[in-house]
């Protein structure tokens, strides 16, 4: 669909998913660890979830994006680019929350996640075909 086909306020509403998730990771990373009402026992299981909440992000930026005339590695691109910044300001803000810790570690995981949804985006649009050559639109719409 071309841009100027789609209504301003359509073009905004799809971006609502995409901001109440970054406001809901900020909300989290705001909490104290003790306040977490749940901790996995398993050494380095906040990285699978960084990971999860992350692809979540980059996903809903990727939808977001869709009813532009932006190449479809232009849309992931800026996805995972806007997850990954999000994430290192998601570690900073996390210094100055009490008994929370900055981990490089933890914005790779959420770097990762960016990456491993912007892929499954490409994959589930419809009419699209990957090849070792690019991306093929096959949709007539």
């Amino acid at each position: 669909m071309k841009p100027d086909t789609v209504p301003p306020s359509t073009q905004v509403l799809r971006w609502l998913p995409a901001v109440t998730w970054a406001a809901v990771l900020f909300w989290a990373s705001s909490r104290p660890t003790s306040l977490i009402p749940f901790i996995i026992p398993i050494p380095h299981a906040d990285k699978g979830i960084h990971f999860t909440e992350f692809a979540v992000l980059s996903y809903l930026i990727c939808w977001a994006q869709e009813p532009s005339e932006r190449a479809l590695g232009r849309i992931i691109w800026a996805a995972v680019l806007a997850t990954s910044v999000y994430g290192a300001l998601d570690e900073f803000h996390q210094s100055f929350t009490p008994d929370r810790t900055p981990e490089v570690a933890d914005w790779a995981a959420d770097t990762l996640g960016a990456v491993a949804a912007g892929f499954l985006w490409l994959k589930r649009r419809p009419g699209r075909q990957i090849s070792l050559r690019g991306v093929n639109d096959n949709h007539v719409p």
